[in-house]
């Protein structure tokens, strides 16, 4: 993480630290977590609650649905935390308070992005800590075989083999209509797509689709198990066109403490994308629990002891 994004949160920190502990958690003085029923975010609350354990500061996890019900209970203080993804935040936050048709003020850059989100947070009383280098954005995979069979890594690249060879796309039924999918990858990098087939986001639909050749090019998600697991080749987004979905603490703001934002730090400071893929593997290809994954992410680390 840039000093910039360094800087700015030091800054947007100042004088919380001296909050008091009785505003740490909810009932019984825990600090509760708020996480979605997505694996990938019951991974990093776990991440969460166990390096606070480990620090000597209460915590658990509720499960809730989805951002629009976690963020006003995390406004209101009915949770302290939640594992939050940078630019769909910033653009739910931005929408929230500009209006729907306000400009869009993330970016690829994750810097920039971070900078225009805090003082939205701020507003719903929500501190938001740096940001970790994991990210999980949409992305386009294809086999390592087409990959290799076309000289493919980057988008550019399969826009230029596309002139020529008309690609299939498969993804969400929506991404025909949606900017960051279909339509984006036509006027960014000018694929020229015959057809596309509709599946889901990034899930076992579009990769059997990918693997059995039913599609030469499937949306999925960067930090996706199933990407490793089924020898895909995710190409590059070379000019910069996803938003920068870098996995990041949301707090509400009277509960930071220099021990909670400390523990939370931590964990963001070692997180990348290339992990997070293998311990999405081992929860959704393994079949282990995100408890035990982030316990053994944690260990290996150095930050809790087992």
């Amino acid at each position: 993480m840039s000093k910039k994004v360094l800087a700015l949160s030091a800054a947007a920190l100042l004088g919380l630290s001296a909050c008091s502990s009785d505003d740490d958690g909810g009932d019984g003085g825990s600090v509760v977590i708020a996480t979605t029923n997505f694996s990938e975010t019951k991974l990093v609350a776990s991440m969460y609650e166990q390096v606070l354990e480990a620090n000597g500061i209460g915590a658990e996890i509720k499960e809730l649905t989805t951002r629009e019900v976690i963020e006003p209970a995390l406004s209101d203080g009915e949770v302290q935390v939640t594992p939050e993804y940078l630019a769909t935040l910033t653009e739910f936050l931005n929408a929230k308070l500009n209006g729907t048709d306000a400009p869009p003020v993330a970016s690829a850059d994750p810097d920039e992005t971070y900078a225009a989100a805090v003082p939205l947070a701020e507003q719903e009383n929500i501190t938001l800590l740096p940001p970790s280098d994991a990210q999980n954005q949409n992305a386009f995979a294809v086999t390592s075989e087409f990959a290799s069979a076309n000289g493919l890594a980057t988008l550019t690249e399969l826009g230029e083999y596309s002139q020529g060879d008309p690609v299939s796309l498969g993804g969400p039924p929506e991404c025909p209509e949606r900017p960051f999918c279909q339509p984006g990858l036509e006027d960014v990098y000018g694929v020229q797509v015959a057809e596309f087939k509709p599946y889901d986001a990034g899930g076992p639909l579009t990769i059997q689709a990918l693997k059995q050749g039913a599609v030469d090019v499937g949306l999925v998600f960067s930090s996706s198990g199933s990407v490793a697991a089924n020898d895909l080749v995710v190409l590059e987004d070379d000019q910069g066109w996803q938003l920068s979905e870098n996995i990041l603490p949301a707090v509400h703001t009277p509960s930071v403490t220099p021990e909670i934002e400390a523990a939370l730090n931590s964990v963001s400071e070692v997180l990348t994308t290339e992990e997070l893929q293998e311990m999405n593997l081992a929860i959704d290809v393994d079949r282990r629990s995100p408890e035990d994954v982030a316990q053994e992410f944690l260990v290996a680390k150095g930050l809790i002891t087992e």
